[in-house]
């Protein structure tokens, strides 16, 4: 079996365990995923004839990986680093959907590669993976709004939401915290960057996992997660179903805005319970809980004069946005100047992606 330097096996295998089963349908001039000695993706066909496999990349490209008698395959378990940790697989343990990082030489054209290695890990265990951080995101985890940060105690002062109403919150840090930023227009965890403490600033929003005081008053985390968003509001005058844009009037500003839907964008809408609920926030219970199981609605469902709410990352042209969710129903609410406000924080808030 021929090895290859320790270093460059974490570094792939760390952007491994991050890859998606999900990949996008367009191709990039340079792909990441793709290296003169490997390529990282999703098993996207299998020719067993000839011993070859379709790998396609997060973003789109695709290598013809073909294996022999010399290719070794290993099997990486949840969680695990290390290359001592991985288990030695027979050649056919794998199949469609399955995660694989493959090392070999690519060719000139970045297109086929023999492979010498070849690491899997399944979609079933991806998928169990990411169960198990869903359920300790849940249990040990708060969500809120940044409402001030202290740079000399390393604090934050979170105003999080809890099924008892909002609570205020001290987010005490420590050296072992990890940072990581929310990437441009996304919400998605996996997009998240690596940050710092000096990344955070009031009005962001924030997922903190860790343990809570027996209070509840204080929080120490061992991961924070953190993104700077705004919340639109307005009547549509107009959509483009082609280039799936929608051009609103801005409910504060009285400006023109034009959003823009992406394949990650959430469309929602809201429900009579869901309006109670915002109306009065206090007895709404977990309304993130809530705001997942609304009904969800499509583009050609939408026609000029609707009220509608956008969560979007705050970007340099304030007239052109990508929305991260975008929440129909919201006229009755959006009527009462004085709830305007509150609700539009609690439904960015809401928008905010989990694990």
């Amino acid at each position: 079996m021929r090895s290859f330097r320790s270093t460059r096996v974490l570094c792939a295998v760390a952007l491994f365990l991050s890859a998606t089963a999900l990949y996008a349908q367009t191709t990039t001039p340079t792909d990441p995923a793709i290296t003169a000695l490997s390529v990282m993706g999703v098993v996207s066909d299998l020719r067993p004839d000839t011993r070859q496999v379709i790998v396609t990349t997060a973003a789109g490209s695709q290598v013809t990986v073909t294996l022999s008698d010399r290719t070794v395959f290993m099997r990486i378990p949840p969680g695990e680093k290390t290359k001592d940790k991985f288990i030695k697989i027979a050649p056919t343990d794998f199949t469609l959907g399955d995660s694989v990082f493959a090392r070999g030489r690519m060719s000139e054209d970045r297109k086929t590669m023999p492979a010498l290695e070849f690491y899997v890990m399944s979609k079933g265990d991806i998928a169990e993976k990411r169960e198990h951080e869903r359920g300790e995101w849940s249990k040990r985890g708060i969500v809120g709004t940044i409402s001030a940060v202290n740079m000399d105690t390393k604090e934050i002062t979170v105003d999080a939401r809890t099924a008892e109403g909002p609570k205020s919150i001290v987010v005490a840090t420590t050296a072992n915290t990890k940072f990581r930023r929310y990437a441009p227009d996304s919400v998605r965890f996996d997009d998240a960057k690596a940050g710092t403490f000096a990344d955070l600033k009031a009005g962001d929003q924030l997922r903190a996992l860790g343990t809570k005081s027996a209070d509840g008053a204080r929080f120490t985390p061992e991961e924070i997660v953190t993104g700077s968003f705004q919340t639109i509001s307005g009547t549509i005058t107009e959509i483009d179903a082609e280039k799936k844009e929608i051009k609103i009037k801005d409910l504060q500003s009285q400006q023109p805005v034009t959003i823009v839907l992406s394949k990650d964008s959430s469309m929602r809408r809201l429900t009579p319970e869901m309006v109670a609920a915002l109306s009065a926030p206090e007895k709404g219970g977990d309304l993130q809980e809530k705001f997942d199981q609304l009904p969800a609605f499509t583009l050609q469902e939408l026609k000029p004069g609707d009220s509608i709410l956008i969560s979007s990352s705050k970007g340099p042209d304030p007239a052109r946005v990508t929305a991260i969710a975008v929440v129909s129903g919201v006229g009755p609410l959006l009527q009462n100047s004085q709830t305007r406000r509150a609700t539009a924080v609690s439904l960015g808030a809401m928008s905010l992606g989990g694990p």
